[in-house]
């Protein structure tokens, strides 16, 4: 497997839980049940960081593979990664173990640190310098 820098995807991990922090403090003032929309945010959360290391990784193989192949496993990953999702949400949803729409949130936690990570990207590395 090829290995390309680390850094777009550790600045989104870090920007995902800090998003889930966020998301949890504004959970606490929403009436209802507090365990279930904090497990439907938190497995969220868990889900998108899932996905983020598993885009890199497929991304990382695909650019080994040549056009054509590199084409169907990119397909095949995407499919995966839906699928698993779609699982997710059907077990949390049928179990009750989870509120869907805080599951919703957490997952577009990496909505969010994809578009914004240019962003967050200079912010952490204003932090890390100043260290």
């Amino acid at each position: 497997m090829g290995s390309t820098d680390n850094t777009v995807l550790k600045d989104m991990i870090i920007f995902m839980i800090l998003y889930g922090v966020a998301a949890q403090i504004i959970c606490l003032f929403i009436p209802g049940d507090h365990l279930r929309m904090s497990a439907g945010l938190w497995i969220g959360v868990v889900g998108g960081i899932g996905m983020a290391v598993h885009m890199k990784r497929s991304l990382d193989e695909a650019l080994i593979l040549g056009e054509e192949g590199a084409k169907k496993y990119m397909q095949r990953s995407y499919m995966v990664r839906y699928l698993t999702v779609v699982v997710v949400f059907f077990a949390a949803s049928y179990f009750k173990i989870a509120n869907v729409l805080t599951l919703v949130a957490g997952i577009m936690g990496l909505k969010l640190s994809a578009y914004l990570q240019p962003a967050m990207h200079g912010l952490l590395e204003k932090f890390r310098k100043s260290k």
